[in-house]
C-alpha cells in the first residue's frame, strides 16, 4: 500500500469516529506515532468542520525535553483543549507506584491506566484515539480499528494500525513535521523516562539517518523500552494500557 492510500484509509477511520461518537479524546504523547495521528485528525477536523478532540498529552514521568516538545506542539497545532498526564496524577497514585519503574505492572497501572480512566470520566469521553500500530508489538498486532472497552465504558479508535515504523518517518519527512528532538539523541521509541533508553549511542544527525537506520534494520523499534514491561504487555493491555 502506498503512503497516500494509508493516509486516506486512516482519515476514513477518523471520519467514522467523528460521525459515531459525541465526545472524542486523543492521546498525544509527543512521540512520532501520536504526532502522525494528530496531524491526520486535525486535517480531518479542518476538512469537515468538526470540533477538535480533547487531547491528553505527554507521559506520567516525562523527559523534560518531551514535556517541552508537547507544549510546543500545543502552539503549532493550535490545540483547543488539553490536559497533561502529570495533572492527573493524584498523590495516592504516586505513592502506590513507588519506587517508579520497579514493579512494571503496578507502576503502569497507577501512573498510566488510572489517570487515563480519570481523563475519560472527567471529560465524558466515549471515543478515544490511540496511536498504536500492528507492527510495533505482538500484543498490539491483535488490535482492531474500533475496540470497545468497559472500564470505563468507551471505544478505543486506532487509525494508524496499518502503518509501519518506516511509513511514519517517511510521512514526517514528506510533510516536514516537527518531531521530538529525543529521536536525534538516539531513541527509537519514547515512553516514560524510567523505562526508556537510548538505542543508538551516538544519536542521529538528521531524519534521513533515522530512515536509513530503519531500512537497514539495525535494531528493533522498541529495543530501548524496558524488557520486563514488554514481556507483560498482554497483562498491561488487559488492565487498560494502550
Amino acid at each position: 500500500m502506498s503512503l497516500k492510500f494509508k493516509e486516506t484509509f486512516s482519515k476514513r477511520i477518523i471520519e467514522q469516529a467523528f460521525n459515531k461518537f459525541n465526545r472524542l479524546g486523543s492521546c498525544l504523547s509527543g512521540g512520532k506515532d501520536s504526532l502522525l495521528m494528530t496531524k491526520l485528525i486535525l486535517d480531518v477536523v479542518e476538512e469537515n468542520g468538526y470540533r477538535q478532540p480533547t487531547f491528553l498529552l505527554c507521559d506520567p514521568i516525562p523527559f523534560k525535553a518531551n514535556e517541552a516538545f508537547c507544549k510546543r506542539l500545543e502552539k503549532i497545532f493550535n490545540l483547543k483543549k488539553t490536559v497533561y498526564y502529570t495533572e492527573l496524577l493524584k498523590k495516592r497514585y504516586l505513592e502506590k507506584a513507588k519506587p517508579f519503574g520497579m514493579d512494571k505492572k503496578n507502576c503502569c497501572y497507577w501512573l498510566k491506566v488510572k489517570p487515563l480512566e480519570d481523563f475519560i470520566k472527567r471529560f465524558k469521553i466515549d471515543g478515544l484515539f490511540v496511536a498504536i500500530r500492528w507492527d510495533e508489538h505482538p500484543e498490539r498486532a491483535k488490535e482492531k480499528y474500533f475496540s470497545r472497552r468497559r472500564k470505563p465504558k468507551h471505544t478505543r479508535i486506532h487509525p494508524i494500525l496499518h502503518w509501519t515504523w518506516l511509513d511514519v518517518w517517511k510521512y514526517i519527512k514528506k510533510h516536514d513535521l516537527p518531531f521530538n528532538p529525543l529521536y536525534l539523541k538516539g531513541y527509537t521509541s519514547l515512553g516514560c523516562k524510567v523505562c526508556t533508553s537510548v538505542v543508538k549511542k551516538n544519536g542521529f544527525k538528521d531524519i534521513d539517518e533515522i530512515i536509513s537506520f530503519i531500512r537497514r534494520r539495525k535494531a528493533k523499534e522498541r529495543a530501548g523500552r524496558d524488557i520486563d514491561k514488554e514481556l507483560i504487555m498482554e497483562r498491561l493491555r488487559k488492565l487498560g494500557y494502550y
